[in-house]
């Protein structure tokens, strides 16, 4: 019992080691870029895992050169990937928040399996605005910290919809 409760304390302090020293634990992601490398598009899910054939869930984050939508400069990704031999099929929406000249954007890209580069097109319904570019494999990047980028919200203030902050 002595050193299975010592085997517990040592894990236990292996993984929260890096939380006290101000880092984080790395997760394995897929990361990518578009619009020449000024978006960013990271997904919790490994490479590998995206291009192995079947159907599988994915989520991750956008951010970068995007216009700020009610305070907002990044914004979460839900989808599923379709993969197969001969294209890795990725389509996602953008949850932007619903606020005036914002809107979820859907996106789908055709991938090769062996680069996991492709084309790719958004639609935002709600502006009626679509775009294509290349989806680029990329290293990932520490997401931005969203206190230090999103505008201040005043107790009392209202939204466009007359929604007030608490």
């Amino acid at each position: 019992m002595k050193l299975s409760r010592q085997k517990k304390l040592l894990t236990t302090g292996i993984a929260v080691l890096p939380i006290l020293v101000g880092g984080t634990p790395a997760l394995a992601q897929a990361c990518f870029t578009a619009f020449g490398g000024s978006v960013h598009y990271q997904f919790t899910l490994t490479p590998a895992a995206l291009k192995a054939p079947g159907i599988r869930n994915v989520a991750g984050v956008v951010f970068g050169a995007l216009a700020p939508c009610a305070g907002q400069t990044h914004w979460p990704l839900v989808g599923t990937a379709v993969a197969n031999a001969k294209v890795v099929v990725l389509g996602y929406r953008a949850m932007t928040v619903d606020a005036a000249g914002c809107g979820a954007v859907d996106e789908i890209a055709a991938l090769s399996p062996s680069t996991l580069a492709g084309p790719f097109q958004l639609h935002n319904d709600r502006n009626n605005f679509s775009n294509t570019s290349t989806l680029t494999p990329a290293p990932c990047v520490a997401v931005p910290l969203l206190a230090s980028q999103a505008a201040p919200v005043a107790s009392g203030q209202k939204d466009q919809a007359g929604n007030s902050a608490q």
